[in-house]
């Protein structure tokens, strides 16, 4: 009685704290948001004050710079918030360093050094979120964004020793932005393509797959982007396909007493009884991470019954799929 009266307080505690990490998380994020605002007011409010080309060439990289940064920090939130306090924190800085980049237009060793220091913040930011790994982030992919990152910081750093030496004191201006031009917009096309789920490899993947397979490995994937996972960070998205043709899908929904969890595949079954289906042909299951996953016991059970010893179960990531029949995931199953 003791043992479970002292589980109970520990899953309360648990509960109390993932619910106050939320809450601060997300105001964390809402702070980021509204800094991110005062960054774009103070870009717009410099334009009335621009004495030369030179001057209107660093406002509008510096304010490319911010715009991209934007876009990419508000596609990351909506796949998956951030749940390190210290990411957060090295996003403020690298506001202070876009405010920077805004107004300090003096020397152009100020405008490469600022570039240098945005560049270095996010190499460290992917250090830090590689000590702050939840189950559905990809190592590898970190990694790959790390060295991507460390490949751009070599780089501005390579402009910046070039100006400070004046190897070349002719340089005009006008190169050295383009160079940074070239730097920023080439950052944010190859590390969207590192982090984006529709670039990193499930095209690839598609092209050994059968046209209905690819429907449900694309559905699950875009629908494991909905899921709702504050507690694990564990995405999981699932389309299954009846008779019919017709595709139904679902992802899984987290609750803070974690038993009213709902896992992606009940959701998809749900979907698919409800709109009066009777028998499946095909599952697929989409999870982001280095492994795929195939559905637990109790979905194994549940599928047999809807789709028979041969229904097919797709588990697949951003990388791959593997198949199986439901008879192989669960040789046991029983109908009454």
């Amino acid at each position: 009685m003791f043992s479970s009266f002292r589980k109970a307080i520990i899953l309360c505690e648990i509960n109390h704290t993932n619910v106050t990490k939320k809450k601060e998380y997300r105001s964390l994020s809402e702070l980021v948001t509204i800094l991110f605002a005062v960054i774009f007011g103070v870009g717009l409010s410099q334009l009335g004050e621009l004495e030369s080309g030179y001057d209107f060439g660093v406002l509008l990289l510096a304010y490319l710079a911010v715009t991209l940064s934007w876009w990419g920090y508000n596609w990351g939130i909506i796949v998956q918030p951030e749940t390190n306090v210290l990411n957060y924190i090295i996003d403020i800085v690298l506001i202070a360093v876009y405010w920077c980049l805004i107004n300090m237009r003096e020397s152009m060793w100020m405008v490469v050094l600022g570039y240098f220091t945005m560049f270095g913040l996010y190499w460290f930011w992917e250090i830090v979120r590689m000590h702050s790994l939840t189950p559905s982030t990809n190592k590898e992919v970190i990694n790959k964004a790390k060295k991507l990152n460390l490949l751009f910081l070599t780089m501005t750093g390579a402009l910046l020793v070039y100006k400070c030496f004046r190897l070349n004191p002719t340089t005009d201006s006008s190169i050295y932005l383009a160079l940074l031009f070239i730097l920023v917009v080439g950052y944010r096309a190859l590390i969207y393509r590192v982090y984006h789920p529709k670039r990193t490899g499930t095209e690839t993947l598609l092209k050994d797959v059968h046209d209905l397979e690819k429907i449900l490995i694309s559905k699950a994937r875009d629908v494991a982007a909905n899921a709702k996972v504050h507690l694990s960070g564990f995405r999981v998205g699932a389309a299954i396909v009846s008779d019919t043709g017709n595709v139904y899908t679902g992802c899984n929904v987290e609750f803070d007493n974690y038993s009213n969890t709902i896992h992606a595949e009940e959701a998809a079954i749900s979907a698919f009884v409800s709109a009066g289906e009777k028998n499946a042909e095909a599952l697929a299951v989409f999870t982001f991470g280095k492994e795929v996953f195939f559905p637990c016991g109790m979905c194994r059970q549940s599928l047999f019954e809807l789709g028979g010893r041969e229904l097919k179960v797709l588990a697949c990531n951003q990388y791959g799929c593997e198949t199986r029949t439901i008879e192989e995931l669960l040789p046991a199953g029983f109908k009454l």
